[in-house]
């Protein structure tokens, strides 16, 4: 049996790196005559992305192209088990293992939406 790393839909990737989470935290400094403000709308939890690289299947590949280019939503299971419902999948760049053509690496992230 083949070790499942994360679960995107009904796509299971064989290995996944740097799994980051970016928080879409919503403060910026504005500089002002005399000094510097805060200028805080809070954390948008909606606007959280998680970024990650994956290996998978060919033909796993082709059905997280499809979600991506049909911008469906799908749960993604982390590696913890934890399961966040929803995503929209984008995928950043992707390319074939060299010397494995039957495998896809991709750079991809995952919006909540």
């Amino acid at each position: 049996m083949i070790p499942i790393h994360i679960q995107i839909g009904d796509v299971k990737t064989l290995t996944v790196e740097d799994w980051e989470v970016i928080p879409d935290d919503r403060q910026q400094t504005v500089e002002i005559v005399g000094g510097v403000v805060v200028q805080d709308f809070g954390h948008i939890s909606e606007g959280d992305k998680i970024s990650c690289a994956v290996t998978m299947w060919a033909e796993d590949a082709a059905v997280l192209f499809a979600y991506w280019d049909n911008r469906t939503p799908v749960t993604v299971i982390d590696e913890a088990g934890r399961s966040c419902e929803n995503m929209r999948v984008v995928v950043k760049s992707y390319s074939y293992l060299e010397g494995f053509k039957k495998y896809v690496k991709a750079n991809i992230e995952f919006w909540r939406v």
